[in-house]
Order: structure tokens, then C-alpha cells, then sequence
């Protein structure tokens, strides 16, 4: 899958996200990464808008940072990303200073 269609699939999570469109969200996860998407923190936080740069390759994996602009200040994630079965999903979010 060209890399192209990865930065694609991850603003589309993030725009859900921002919409409170929770089941597209969850739906461009695996449970590992929603697992560690709740261990991130605050759910209650008003997401306004993000930032999204490429964060290189990890064997299969793509990572991506992203920061989420909310009411309570910046949250700084880091996404790792693979092709499961044809489809980009976020398989692990971890907070980033």
C-alpha cells in the first residue's frame, strides 16, 4: 500500500476524533491500540484541531506524531501504524512529552 494512502488513513482517525465520531475511530484501530489509546489519558478533553508528521519506520510499522490541540492545552501522541489484513490501523498509541 503506497505511504501516501497511511498519512490518508491517520487523518481520517483524527478527524473522526475530532467529530467525537468514536466507532470510525475504533473502527481504524486494533484492540491493542485501543487498549493503549485509553491508557493515554483524559477522554473528556475538547479536541479543536492536530498536527501530523511522519515519524519514520519501525520494521513493518509506520510511526506517526500527532499532536491534538484541546481546551486543557496540547496532547503530543505517537501512532504506530500497520497494514492489517489491507487496511491501515493504529496499533499502539503512547503519550509523548
Amino acid at each position: 500500500m503506497p505511504e501516501q494512502d497511511i498519512e490518508d488513513a491517520i487523518h481520517a482517525h483524527a478527524r473522526s476524533i475530532i467529530a467525537g465520531d468514536i466507532g470510525a475511530a475504533i473502527r481504524s484501530m486494533t484492540p491493542e491500540g485501543l487498549a493503549t489509546s485509553m491508557a493515554v489519558g483524559n477522554t473528556t478533553w475538547n479536541i479543536t484541531s492536530y498536527d501530523l508528521s511522519a515519524g519514520g519506520r519501525d520494521g513493518d510499522d509506520y510511526l506517526f506524531d500527532i499532536v491534538y490541540e484541546t481546551d486543557l492545552g496540547q496532547m503530543r501522541l505517537r501512532y504506530r501504524v500497520r497494514d492489517v489484513d489491507g487496511e491501515w490501523k493504529v496499533t499502539d498509541v503512547q503519550r509523548q512529552p
